[in-house]
């Protein structure tokens, strides 16, 4: 089998504490076996989960093997194809990065290997950088499709905009639902209102629960939202996810916690007859339905991404992903 030569953004243990450190390095990458692809990326997105393992934020569950090639969000062109696999050479394709039984490479690499059946063809007339913000897309998708949806009479609460918080803003807006962007970037919210959110919150000035509850409920006239989607994991956010919820309104939790909200008193759950849910990555079902909703509508969540970095500048990127007050989705791409 022949080998090429390419560059890797690799992720190294931390010498100083835990989690690790980005590097740009070259790597071997050799043919695709029958079922592969070989993938020359457009575009990977850094994700919030890629910026905590390199913080070292994650669940004693998960374990994480270094060295490894970092990057699960992308789009790009099919190099070459092994044996037995539909999708060609030339074909624009997006994929995620694990299923049971099989895993793929990290996409970071001027070329990576990717099993045929976790990628996806692109649909002529969408972008690779629509395409590679397909993930978060699917991701929001599927959990809003697991709560029921929303329309135009719903009033929506989106508490974070991270990326899957703007494009859950975008996802909602096109439904017709009055969309509040809560966060404490105002460039995040700027874009929020791009994207069609009707109404934002910076918190800055929340100090607790409380401060923060009583804000968006000012905004929303007092009766709560229909849908509280909280984005972010953070204790203060999840706690008051469910106190504006209206009764009968409904809680999805899509962002991933590291550390135990204070409590929530069970009665105002059952009082209120709210209904709660959550939901983490997406399954092919809503990787499939999102990609016919890229081809269908014009949602277009591109402007989120604020920055887009060479490989060789891979730690230059992480610093700005690390900083929400200045940018939004940070992308890197193969150095020219």
């Amino acid at each position: 089998m022949s080998f090429n030569t390419v560059d890797a953004v690799t992720v190294y243990p931390r010498t100083d504490g835990p989690g690790g450190d980005v590097r740009c390095e070259k790597t071997q990458v050799g043919q695709p076996e029958p079922g592969w692809l070989r993938v020359a990326p457009s575009f990977v997105g850094l994700c919030g989960s890629d910026l905590d393992q390199l913080a070292g934020n994650v669940d004693p569950n998960f374990p994480v093997h270094y060295p490894y090639v970092l990057g699960h969000e992308w789009c790009g062109v099919v190099e070459s194809a092994g044996d037995g696999v539909q999708l060609r050479p030339g074909d624009l394709v997006a994929g995620y990065a694990y299923r049971p039984g099989c895993r793929n490479r990290g996409a970071m690499a001027d070329l990576f290997l990717a099993h045929a059946q976790m990628c996806f063809l692109i649909p002529e007339g969408v972008t690779a950088r629509r395409g590679a913000l397909l993930e978060p897309l699917a991701c929001v998708l599927q959990g809003l499709r697991s709560i029921g949806g929303t329309d135009g009479g719903d009033q929506v609460v989106v508490l974070g905009c991270g990326a899957l918080g703007l494009a859950m803003v975008g996802l909602a807006a096109i439904t017709g639902a009055r969309v509040m962007a809560v966060d404490r970037s105002q460039v995040r919210l700027d874009l929020a209102h791009r994207l069609g959110a009707s109404a934002v919150l910076n918190t800055q000035d929340c100090a607790d629960v409380a401060d923060l509850t009583a804000a968006i409920l000012d905004q929303i006239t007092g009766r709560g939202a229909d849908l509280v989607v909280e984005c972010t994991g953070a204790p203060m956010l999840q706690s008051g996810s469910v106190a504006v919820a209206a009764t009968g309104g409904r809680v999805l939790f899509l962002g991933l916690a590291h550390a135990a909200a204070p409590q929530v008193p069970l009665f105002q759950i059952q009082r209120r007859g709210l209904r709660l849910q959550a939901s983490t990555a997406a399954e092919e079902p809503a990787w499939l339905a999102a990609i016919r909703l890229l081809a269908a509508t014009d949602l277009d969540l591109t402007p989120i991404i604020s920055d887009v970095f060479s490989f060789q500048d891979c730690a230059a990127a992480v610093a700005a992903a690390n900083d929400p007050g200045a940018h939004a989705k940070v992308m890197l791409q193969p150095t020219s």
